[in-house]
């Protein structure tokens, strides 16, 4: 056969190969038409993602031992009042059970009425303080996570990471790809210590009313 017949064998094995990719299901795409597409994968392919636990550093940080330790120190302080004004209330009543039957009747009855007053008193003065110690430290708890985003964004930068995930997010990863340890490090050495008020200065702060607006009269209830 002459050159007409080699070019149609030729043709005829460039068919049957590509049929054959086809139906294997393999596109042939020359290098040409490798565009921006492609080299936005292959950059994907090589990002970094490193992860850190929130809840470790919202805990084991220097400033969040701090807080922790102070709290609880606060706290049984501010409980040791309470039940010390608990203790006076119920000798009080057991004072009034005692003079009931020998004290005259309106006389007891005003020293009843006041004895309530008094227990209305001592409850909402407790809430009251609890509820201020308990806002004193949710605000350093938001300064705490406040500096959590800039020193991550450092963190991130210098390990030239594309993000910084919470360890919960990932189903699998490479260990070595946890730089919470790292990240406490820093915090530690960067962030200063917790303020740390104490108690009286606490009590003595107004409490804000829930909704934001004006504090509502007491009502004695």
């Amino acid at each position: 056969m002459g050159a007409a017949g080699h070019s149609a064998r030729s043709w005829s094995r460039r068919r049957a190969g590509a049929a054959l990719l086809f139906t294997l299901g393999v596109a042939v795409v020359p290098v040409g038409l490798v565009g921006s597409a492609g080299i936005t994968r292959a950059a994907a392919d090589q990002s970094v993602l490193l992860f850190v636990s929130r809840r470790r550093l919202l805990s084991e940080t220097d400033h969040a031992r701090q807080l922790r330790a102070a709290e609880i120190d606060l706290t049984g302080k501010l409980q040791g009042e309470i039940d010390t004004v608990k203790a006076e209330l119920a000798s009080e009543e057991q004072e009034l059970t005692r003079l009931r039957g020998s004290m005259d009747r309106k006389l007891f009855d005003a020293r009843v009425a006041a004895f309530d007053h008094k227990v209305r008193t001592g409850r909402r003065d407790a809430q009251e303080k609890a509820a201020k110690l308990q806002m004193a430290f949710r605000a350093e708890r938001v300064k705490l996570v406040a500096a959590l985003d800039p020193l991550l964004e450092q963190l991130r930068k210098a390990h030239g990471a594309s993000a910084i995930l919470n360890d919960d997010q990932a189903l699998a990863a490479d260990p070595a790809l946890d730089v919470t340890d790292e990240a406490i490090e820093r915090f530690n050495a960067t962030v200063p210590a917790a303020h740390i008020p104490d108690l009286e200065s606490i009590l003595a702060s107004p409490l804000p009313p829930a909704d934001g607006g004006e504090p509502e009269a007491a009502t004695g209830q």
